[in-house]
């Protein structure tokens, strides 16, 4: 086996100090020499090794917790799309808050006099106590404009049905805030914006 450099090394595009400063590297590699042998009491591993059982079937399961996933995402939609109380959707439009707080409005065409129906599902929110509550405003100039309505949140996910007297045109920006009589007036603090 050669020990020359340009048998090793693809110096095809090196600048002339890169392929200098490898040469040296390979030089006091071979200065260096081989790492030395294993000694007898360390050739061998100090205890016993144990094997594990190879499980054959986590593809499996791993499929059948998709297809649950799939399926429980699949029912859920179609719930709320289903949901709607006759309610043709015009536009949806998404807010985030932090971690895992989600919520998706459903807002429906104007009906003859003005009025928006609208269909909030919001997940992530905590809980809040019994003077406490959740309301949906219309974001201009920076801060929570028109009122779109308050709710509260149950564990999990909660649905509401809300109507503006005012059409939500797109680009308005949406935000929810926590109020909490006595703590945090109104219009209260924003937990969630339009994304």
């Amino acid at each position: 086996m050669t020990r020359e450099f340009n048998d090793w090394v693809d110096v095809e595009g090196l600048s002339p100090a890169e392929r200098e400063r490898l040469e040296r590297v390979h030089a006091l590699l071979l200065a260096a020499g081989p790492p030395p042998e294993l000694t007898a009491a360390i050739a061998r591993p100090p205890a016993q090794v144990i094997q594990f059982p190879v499980w054959r079937r986590r593809p499996l399961v791993a499929a059948v917790a998709a297809a649950v996933a799939v399926g429980g995402a699949a029912f859920g939609g179609g719930y709320v799309v289903g949901n709607d109380n006759g309610m043709k959707t015009a536009q949806v439009m998404s807010l985030r808050g932090q971690a895992n707080q989600l919520a998706s409005l459903r807002i429906g065409a104007p009906d003859q006099v003005g009025n928006s129906p609208m269909i909030l599902t919001v997940t992530g929110l905590p809980k809040l106590g019994a003077h406490a509550y959740y309301e949906l405003f219309t974001w201009r100039h920076g801060k929570p404009s028109y009122p779109c309505g308050g709710f509260r949140m149950l564990d999990g996910t909660t649905s509401v049905h809300l109507t503006v007297p005012y059409e939500l045109k797109t680009g308005t920006k949406l935000v929810v805030t926590m109020v909490e009589r006595g703590k945090v007036a109104w219009p209260g603090r924003v937990v969630m914006r339009s994304v």
